[in-house]
């Protein structure tokens, strides 16, 4: 048999019993003993709808917790806030790329989350000479190693960083080359967050074309090319890496 919860005591137009649910219960006969029999309608009405309310409420801090991705790669079709974290990241390659691998690299990060400490790391082997070039309503942005830390970060908080970057790798299954990127992360606790993300490669015009991308490009993810550079564009949550196939001369 099941039980079900009733608040009999619910006045005027809406006095029908209806089921409760034990939160609601609670926070009802928590507010009760500040009521007492001459208070009006109006007052009962007030305490059930904020009991209401507290319950909605609490419903949707739970729905927000069980939608949290824990890691796996989603892209949004819909852009996220225009005004949320943004990356945006650019290599530009020369014919010395070629033959050791090495780029220079920009990155610059607007509209960071406001918290009392982040940090932005880096693969320490791929990695050298990290600069930090800019930092606004940060406190303190410091290169440590293979890593900028930060604190006392402000809204609408920018950082830039110029670096050298090991970027383009020999393709070990044929011809030409690869250069992998991320993963990229917005990440807070257990979660991950919506983030966008804007990845540039710039090369002297003809010297190499784009092959192959990975992720492709999909609604929420563009991949577009030039005869001088490929422009890769995301929106999503998770954990996104990048890989280019690029080639020697034109396609």
């Amino acid at each position: 048999m099941r039980t079900c919860l009733t608040a009999p005591f619910r006045t005027g137009r809406q006095s029908a019993a209806r089921p409760l649910s034990l939160a609601l219960l609670a926070a009802l006969l928590l507010t009760a003993p500040t009521l007492h029999a001459q208070d009006t309608e109006a007052e009962w009405d007030a305490a059930w709808e904020e009991a209401e309310e507290r319950e909605r409420e609490r419903q949707r801090l739970l729905e927000k917790a069980r939608n949290v991705n824990e890691g796996d790669l989603v892209f949004l079709e819909t852009r996220p806030d225009p005004d949320g974290p943004r990356m945006e990241k650019r290599l530009d390659l020369d014919a010395s790329s070629l033959e050791n691998g090495w780029a220079q690299m920009t990155q610059c990060h607007a509209n960071l989350d406001s918290v009392a400490a982040a940090q932005v790391v880096y693969n320490a082997e791929r990695t050298r000479n990290i600069e930090v070039t800019r930092a606004e309503n940060i406190g303190e942005a410091v290169a440590d190693e293979a890593s900028v830390q930060m604190r006392d970060i402000g809204p609408d908080a920018t950082l830039c960083v110029k670096a050298e970057s090991l970027a383009l790798l020999p393709q070990p299954e044929g011809d030409g080359y690869l250069i992998e990127n991320g993963p990229f992360m917005r990440r807070f606790l257990d979660g991950y967050y919506p983030m966008q993300v804007r990845l540039e490669i710039r090369w002297p015009e003809g010297m190499l074309h784009l092959v192959e991308s990975e992720p492709p490009a999909q609604p929420g993810h563009s991949v577009e090319t030039t005869a001088g550079s490929v422009t890769v564009t995301s929106h999503f949550e998770g954990r996104l890496l990048s890989v280019l196939h690029l080639a020697p001369g034109d396609e």
